[in-house]
Parts: C-alpha cells; structure tokens; sequence
C-alpha cells in the first residue's frame, strides 16, 4: 500500500535491483520460512473462491488470491508489507519529467511451456488490460498511460499523459501473459507455480514449476479448498484435511485451536473493510444528509464486538491504518440515533425502505441483524435480498442495479476508486477527485499524503458508504506448518514459501 517513489528525475534502477536482491530473485517475501525445499503438498482451506478465472477482471478477489504472484506475474508485485517489489520487471528509470518509464525484463524470465518473455507480451498485455473492453479493476488508475512500446526484446517503454505516483503499484495488479493470449491455461503464466485445476465449488490446485526463472517454491504444490461454511472449514483442519486457513471469520472459532499445541494462531494486518455500501448515484442516497443519517443509525462498536468480540478495529472511512494516508475518523458520524432521525426529518425522508443485496454467509447475516435492528429504530426498514457471488458481480458491480450492498474490500488503496463516479457506488465529488489526481502527480511522497488523507476525511464526512470496521487477519495453521505470510495488504496470497518442517 505504501509505495513511495523516488523523486522525478532520479533512477529507480538501483533501487529496484537493491529490493530484488532483498527479496529473493523470485521476488519472494522474506516470512522466515526454512531454505531447505519441502515436497509435500500443502492444503489450504479458504471461504473466498473465485467467479471464475479471467485475468484483470475487478469485482471478485478469489483469482487474486489465489493466482496473483502464484501462477501469473507482473512486471512489479506488492509485498506483505505493502511495498512495491520488481518481479518481471529487473528494474526501471524514470525520465527528468517524470512521464516516461522505461522498464528492462528479467533475464531468462518464461513462460510455463518454455516460451522465452518478451517485451511484446508486456505490451499486449498491458494493452489489453487498459483498453476499451477492459474491466481490470484499476482500469482507470491505469489510465495515465498514453502509449506502451517495446523497444526491444528486453525493454518496455510507457509514456504517460501525466506523472503517477503511484504507477508501479498499480501495475502489480496487471498480470503478464503470452502476447495475444486470452485463453486460461496451464502455460501462460510465468509463476512459480503452474495451474492444473479448478473444480468449482471443491477446490483448485497449482504445482511447483521446476523451471521457474526465478527462486523456486519451497513446496511441490498448493491446493485451496473452498467452503461456504466455517464450521466445516475448521473441521476439516481439526481432522487434518488442510494444513492451513487463510482467514478466520469469527473469533468463536478460535477456541477449539487455542492452547493446543498441535496448532499456530496468528494475528496479523488486513486491509479488508466491510462496508454498507450506497449506490450514491440513486435518490434518496445521492443526498449527504441521508447516507450521514443512515449512518450516523448503526451502532459500529456493537456490530464488531458481536462479530469478533475484542478484535478487529472500528474505521470511520476507507483507509486502514497500515497507509501513510490514515486518519482515526471513527467518532466521525458516530452513533446517535437522536441525530440520524433529525437528519432524516431534515431531509424529507420519511417511511424509508432500503433494500440490501449481499452474499450470505455467518458474519454478514450478524451483522445484517444488527444493522435491521439499529435502522428500525430510527424509522428505517431494510429488506434482504441474498444472492450467489456471480449475481452480486454482475448485478451490483457491473449494472449497479441496486440499492445498497454488504460488501467486504480487500484491495488495498481501494480509497482512489471514490474518485472514479462510474465505481459501483456511483459516488461523485469533483474536489475529491482532484485532489486524488494531484495526489498522483505530486513529487513528494509527502504531498502525496497530504492530499490523500484530505480524500479520507472528505469521503468520511460525506459517508460516502458506511465503513463498519475493519477486518483482524487472524490465520490458524497446524504447527509444523510455517512460511505463510501473517499480514494480508494486498490480494495476493503469496504461497512459494510455505513449507511443512519434519
């Protein structure tokens, strides 16, 4: 999340070669697993299966998770501790202007069939992943970039119509195929993994990829199980079906693994925000009166202690602590009952039903309750409507045919996308957005934060959507299990360093 850049004018190529070294030639995160190579398989239990598996497509974590860094690789990564790392990309320079990046590829970097990388696949894929048809979800962070050009086998040149702090960040998300490549399969990542199946609703697995250009994985292969339920997600750990949970859902959960020796609980840094979003474009929402009220209606603390009991945090905006741009805005809009009636007598809205899509599951129906619970009390009724994840892409984020949503974020920086009025919630400030392009193209890293944290406090002020808190990364393994990454501030899920110690 946090990726400053060296000031207009300075080579980034030996900062990039200095990180790269640091982090192994892979661009592996140093979780102070074992060097020794491990070649067994590790299983992985996660509630977050993908929509499906097509590359650069927003709306869904699930492929990030488990195929970002894995299978599939930029030209930079985000690390566990936010930063920018090269990964495809051996390093690159900045011009005097700032507008021109020159990045030079990795040498010997391949695909999964031997394919050598060239510049052309970077530029196909980039291309693809900015152009008109596109629905990567940093789309529009990418559109500073006027022209991409390969200037030779090895180089990659793109020019800007503006500078961009935060470029190379956004970059990481854009995944690197075989030039004209738009099929899924098992040869058109460059990872250290390579992709062998999905059964929908089971599982999906990768195995090692012995030619790896890079440092190789630490394990022959990782399968993620998916589940809908936690109950069955936890037993199948206890009983030694999964060696690994990537996320706990609820601190009732914790209990049957604490003191026991035969497991690992782990408490880490999330960026993942659950949030009532508006869909601010629609009336009664498209009036700040009416999303502070509703707001200002719901008791936060009460909704996270019946969540996590003690864990996880109350935020009152987008931004999580973890970036330089964080405020503490919790007492903004804070609950009173009293004040959100007011607000809505103010505002002309009597008799208000709202109707609520969300995908269901144990945390989202209690907080649900909750939320029915506090807005009945200031007049308000909510009507559920639970669907299935593909009618929640496609209904809410692609059409945004809806009223308002529950909806947990991941993705870090996800603060910018309030600058964009075309997002799903359709919210639409034109400061903020200024203030988020000059944010971009600011020279210091420090009027960078300045900016942003000024978007932080405007979007909370306005309600923009009504954050509840912010998600703990509480992780349970068995305990010969080690290598996993504690924080999650990216959608990756990182999984080349896990290894099982005998």
């Amino acid at each position: 999340m946090r990726t400053p850049r060296a000031g207009i004018g300075v080579s980034l190529t030996l900062v990039a070669a200095l990180a790269l070294a640091a982090c192994g030639s892979g661009g592996s995160d140093d979780t102070g697993a074992s060097a020794s190579s491990d070649d067994t398989e590790i299983v992985i239990g996660s509630t977050n299966e993908p929509t499906g598996l097509v590359r650069n497509v927003g709306g869904s974590s699930g492929v990030s998770q488990t195929m970002t860094r894995n299978v599939f690789e930029g030209l930079t990564s985000v690390d566990v501790d936010g930063q920018v790392i090269p990964t495809l990309a051996e390093s690159w320079d900045v011009s005097d202007d700032g507008l021109t990046y020159t990045f030079h590829l990795q040498t010997g970097a391949a695909f999964h069939d031997g394919t050598d990388l060239t510049a052309d696949d970077v530029v196909w894929s980039i291309t693809e992943a900015i152009g008109p048809d596109s629905k990567a979800a940093r789309k529009s962070d990418l559109q500073t970039i006027q022209t991409v050009t390969a200037v030779d086998d090895d180089t990659v040149e793109l020019d800007l119509s503006r500078a961009s702090q935060g470029l190379t960040f956004y970059l990481a998300s854009i995944t690197i195929v075989k030039s004209g490549d738009t099929e899924l399969d098992s040869d058109n990542g460059t990872g250290p993994y390579r992709f062998v199946e999905w059964v929908q609703g089971d599982h999906l697995t990768i195995e090692r990829n012995d030619d790896y250009w890079g440092e190789p994985a630490k394990n022959a292969g990782v399968t993620f199980r998916f589940f809908q339920d936690t109950t069955a997600l936890n037993n199948a750990l206890l009983t030694g079906d999964l060696d690994l949970v990537i996320a706990e859902d609820s601190p009732d959960q914790l209990v049957q693994f604490q003191d026991n020796p035969d497991f690992t609980i782990t408490e880490g840094t999330s960026t993942t925000k659950q949030l009532w979003a508006f869909n601010d474009r629609e009336a009664p929402f498209d009036d700040v009166r009416v999303r502070q009220a509703l707001y200002r209606a719901i008791d936060r603390d009460a909704i996270l202690s019946a969540v996590w009991d003690g864990y996880g945090q109350v935020i009152g905006s987008m931004v999580p602590p973890s970036d330089p741009w964080y405020v503490d805005l919790s007492e903004q809009n804070a609950y009173d009952p009293d004040g959100a009636a007011a607000l809505l007598a103010e505002a002309g809205v009597t008799d208000l039903t709202i109707s609520v899509d969300y995908i269901p599951d144990d945390t989202t129906e209690a907080i649900l309750a909750l939320l029915t619970k506090n807005l009945a009390a200031v007049g308000v009724t909510l009507t559920p409507n639970p669907i299935d994840d593909a009618t929640w892409y496609q209904k809410v984020y692609t059409d945004h045919d809806f009223e308002t949503t529950l909806m947990g974020h991941v993705n870090p920086r996800d603060v910018l996308w309030y600058a964009n009025p075309d997002f799903y919630w359709g919210y639409d400030n034109a400061q903020v957005q200024q203030w988020v392009t000059e944010a971009d193209e600011a020279s210091t890293e420090a009027e960078q934060v300045e900016l942003l944290t000024q978007v932080n406090q405007t979007i909370g002020e306005e309600a923009a959507s009504a954050w509840l808190y912010l998600d703990p990364q509480i992780r349970v393994a068995r305990s010969d299990i080690s290598g996993f990454p504690e924080n999650q501030v990216t959608e990756s899920f990182y999984v080349a360093d896990i290894v099982r110690e005998s």
